[in-house]
């Protein structure tokens, strides 16, 4: 099923600077909205010392009952990937709850994976007491990872296959669970930023080993998997129609898969159809097979569940039109030389010039490379570059946003676990591949006088209240900002906007309220200050 993607990632660059004039800001689901949460310790189930982790629960306000889960655990993409639009769109339609670890339990459900397993269970258990939908706690799954958090999604499907409705891999290894034959979506990444210095960029963009090892993987034993490589894509990056896929392979999996009563059905190995993509990279024109049909080298090619979502692969694949030159976008100073890639691969910090209010970014330059720089293998190795187009710069996850008109520094309820990554990207051309580039985001740290926040109780709400005005003050007369940790409400400048609670919630309900202020030249940070308040059901 399509849907409209409004993207909260990319934000049009003029040119080479950050300093050209930027779009309004659109309606969007940064920092979207979870109406509950449940605080606990790991149990130091990951091999390390017992931690403190919170996991977020986001009901769709409409759901008289949980059919299904979408469970996530925080690394990377995972923060953009629950609160956008088109995902919650499709969990929306289909009655599907969003469970979010943030610090996550165990990145990999690896070393002690049926501990993990067990204390995960427990939460969602606490988490269906706390939202008065119980049911959660026994619901089928569809478990998300990227990179590290691939090996997460792969081990807890494999643990509770007859639970798992399908596994989405994004941008991780290639591991298909050992038993059992589980629906899943893969894909690694185009270009691997990570470590590029020591990329052979001769051939570098010109094979796809993720590719050749689910088809190698597929030809010793069948299973309903599905792989997808955005032309020019990344490691890092999540594009609005990558999302888009995403949400739509959400949705054909529980219409394929979850059953009236709950249950999981198997897929058979005589339907949807399959995309005759072959290694070493994607040949026009991508050709589309039932798989009823499909003889030869066809029945281990990538399966997906029908053809429309196999028409959307194939759309992001480009069509297999992939024989252009290599291209590099990058961050650079505010000199206008393009700035160091670190021993990992990418610009770190991203160099950026901050306003004297200390959160709105007033400088980021990018440019193109014209030679592989001195710490590349192949040093000084020229290089051509599209010369129309514009570069973009994304927020990948973090404290990065666009705000009033600006880049700015604002922070949220993953704030500090989730780390700060930012990209640039250019579309490429007719001779050029697209192009795209992370970089870890810093925020500023200040130094001068302490800084403390004065932020008074809010009062209980009755639920049909439309908003409360915010008001918190900072013993330096900075201004303070606000974002919602957790409960039905979101932050709209000073006014916290109440939101719906789902129908079978209990009152009172809890909403949670975070003051913030970053500090400035000459004033130190302050502590961060929240209040939670009930919110009470209108008589």
């Amino acid at each position: 099923m399509k849907r409209v993607c409004f993207s909260f990632f990319a934000v049009l660059l003029v040119a080479a600077t950050a300093a050209a004039a930027l779009p309004a800001p659109r309606p969007e689901s940064r920092n979207g909205e979870f109406q509950f949460r449940f605080d606990f310790d790991n149990l130091g189930v990951d091999g390390k010392p017992a931690h403190a982790a919170s996991a977020y629960l986001w009901i769709p306000p409409s759901a008289q009952k949980v059919r299904g889960l979408v469970v996530t655990q925080q690394n990377v993409g995972e923060q953009p990937f629950v609160e956008h639009p088109a995902i919650r769109e499709a969990c929306a339609e289909n009655d599907l709850a969003i469970v979010w670890c943030c610090p996550p339990i165990d990145l990999r459900f690896e070393a002690g994976r049926e501990a993990a397993v067990t204390l995960f269970e427990e939460v969602l258990q606490r988490l269906g007491a706390i939202s008065g939908y119980p049911e959660i706690g026994a619901a089928p799954w569809i478990t998300f990872g990227h990179s590290t958090t691939a090996t997460f999604a792969r081990n807890l499907a494999e643990a509770r296959p007859a639970r798992t409705i399908a596994i989405l891999s994004a941008k991780g290894g290639i591991m298909l669970p050992i038993a059992g034959s589980i629906p899943g979506v893969y894909s690694g990444g185009h270009y691997p930023e990570w470590r590029q210095p020591a990329h052979d960029w001769t051939s570098h963009g010109h094979s796809l080993p993720g590719l050749k090892k689910i088809r190698e993987a597929l030809r010793e034993r069948w299973r309903p998997v599905s792989y997808v490589e955005e032309f020019g894509g990344g490691h890092f990056d999540y594009t609005p129609r990558y999302l888009e896929f995403l949400a739509n392979y959400i949705d054909k999996a529980v219409r394929y898969r979850l059953q009236a009563d709950g249950s999981v059905r198997a897929i058979r190995d005589d339907e949807g159809c399959v995309i005759d993509v072959r290694p070493p990279l994607p040949t026009a024109p991508l050709t589309i097979t039932p798989l009823a049909e499909a003889k030869g080298s066809l029945r281990d090619a990538p399966w997906f569940f029908d053809r429309e979502l196999a028409e959307e692969a194939v759309a992001l694949l480009d069509n297999g039109h992939w024989e252009r030159a290599n291209q590099i976008v990058a961050f650079a100073n505010l000199d206008g030389t393009a700035a160091v890639f670190s021993r990992s691969g990418i610009a770190d910090p991203v160099p950026c010039e901050f306003d004297d209010d200390g959160v709105t970014i007033r400088r980021i330059e990018t440019t193109f490379l014209g030679r592989l720089p001195d710490n590349f293998t192949q040093a000084g190795m020229r290089l051509t570059h599209a010369t129309s187009g514009l570069r973009t710069i994304e927020r990948i996850s973090g404290v990065f946003a666009v705000a009033e008109g600006a880049y700015r520094l604002e922070l949220n309820r993953g704030w500090p676990d989730v780390p700060n990554f930012i990209a640039v990207r250019h579309p490429g051309d007719g001779q050029h591949r697209p192009s795209v580039q992370p970089g870890r985001f810093v925020p500023p740290t200040y130094a001068g006088r302490e800084q403390h926040i004065t932020f008074n109780p809010i009062a209980s709400q009755v639920a049909g209240t439309r908003s409360v005005s915010l008001r918190a003050d900072s013993s330096e007369g900075l201004k303070v900002r606000f974002y919602v940790r957790s409960g039905p409400a979101k932050v709209v400048g000073d006014e916290l906007v109440l939101l719906p609670l789902p129908p079978r919630s209990p009152w009172p309900a809890l909403v949670t309220v975070v003051a913030w202020q970053t500090g400035r030249e000459g004033a130190a940070a302050a502590k961060s200050v929240e209040q939670t308040f009930r919110l009470t059901r209108a008589r």
